[in-house]
């Protein structure tokens, strides 16, 4: 790839990205408690790809169906596997307007909030995972995004965003929306922006575009669908006040609806340094089941240890 074509990319990022944003505000209703049981397949989606069994932790409304957390861990607690599924009920009544049900908004012209041009985040949803050993995740920011958002010919097509937030619920609920960039507090998209310094960045990602209520997002230029390859699963990196805050999955719905994966993985890009040590996951997954569930799957969790002098602000601690 050119200089030329990735200052191009960059460029059209800056303008045209509209990430998923979170709020406490509008939340989805709970279908089931933080720990509840399902009666739903997960053992088949664990089965066939060889995983342990999912046990399912976290369940919100979406459509007529739900999407919900799912984990596996060893007998110590530790991580194995972090699950989304999106049901298919969901799957098959996703809403399609508005473009955003009104969580991250900011009215720019000061003549009252559009849903379609002062909003971000799609149809978000928040969930939970357990408290596992180790696990450096401690909540999901999901986004059904209708028409998909910018960069054009990247992100702009119908997807799911799956945020893994590092970054604690309260801390992040912080980050206030603005007039800036995507509807982001101008004195926050600064500290959202600020550089990860070596070695907790990964080399060569660039920094791209900073949303209200989530931070700053860095990629890898030179990786699908940002180097003109199809799109269909990605993986980006969250960014704020200099620290990684979140990983974030996006995949292709209509890619994962009309091909039905039965298990489509790749592996995650990792920093050379982590600044908390944990259990990180190397490898996500994408999987359609055959009764129309998509699960999408964070797996083969490693042990990574912090080097000496590490310092992590509270809000990455465990």
């Amino acid at each position: 790839m050119t200089n030329m074509k990735r200052a191009a990319l960059r460029s059209r990022w800056s303008l045209g990205l509209a990430f998923s944003v979170a709020t406490l505000v509008g939340l989805a209703p709970i279908v089931s408690a933080v720990g509840a049981t399902s009666s739903e397949p997960s053992e088949e989606v664990a089965a066939a790809a060889g995983l342990p069994t999912l046990t399912p932790f976290n369940k919100v409304a979406l459509g007529n169906g739900s999407v919900e957390t799912l984990y596996a861990a060893d007998d110590a607690k530790h991580p194995k596997v972090l699950a989304v599924r999106v049901n298919a009920a969901a799957m098959n009544s996703l809403p399609t307007t508005p473009m955003h049900d009104g969580q991250t908004c900011f009215d720019k012209a000061g003549d009252g909030i559009s849903l379609d041009t002062d909003c971000a985040s799609g149809h978000e949803r928040d969930l939970w995972f357990p408290k596992l050993n180790g696990l450096p995740f401690k909540w999901l920011m999901f986004n059904w995004q209708i028409h998909g958002h910018g960069p054009t010919h990247v992100f702009d097509q119908p997807h799911f965003d799956f945020h893994f937030f590092l970054q604690d619920f309260s801390e992040r609920n912080k980050i206030r929306t603005g007039s800036c960039n995507l509807v982001i507090n101008c004195d926050d998209e600064a500290t959202a922006k600020k550089t990860v310094p070596a070695p907790y960045a990964p080399e060569g990602w660039g920094m791209p575009g900073a949303a209200g209520r989530m931070g700053n997002h860095i990629i890898d230029p030179n990786a699908a669908p940002a180097n003109g390859d199809p799109f269909t699963q990605a993986f980006a990196y969250g960014t704020w006040d200099g620290h990684i805050s979140f990983w974030e999955a996006v995949v292709n719905k209509d890619w994962a609806a009309q091909t039905k994966p039965a298990e489509a993985c790749r592996p995650i890009p990792q920093t050379p340094e982590v600044e908390v040590s944990g259990y990180y996951p190397t490898q996500m997954c994408t999987r359609y089941g055959s009764n129309g569930d998509l699960t999408f799957t964070f797996e083969k969790f490693l042990a990574r240890t912090a080097p000496a002098g590490a310092e992590a602000p509270a809000w990455l601690q465990h």
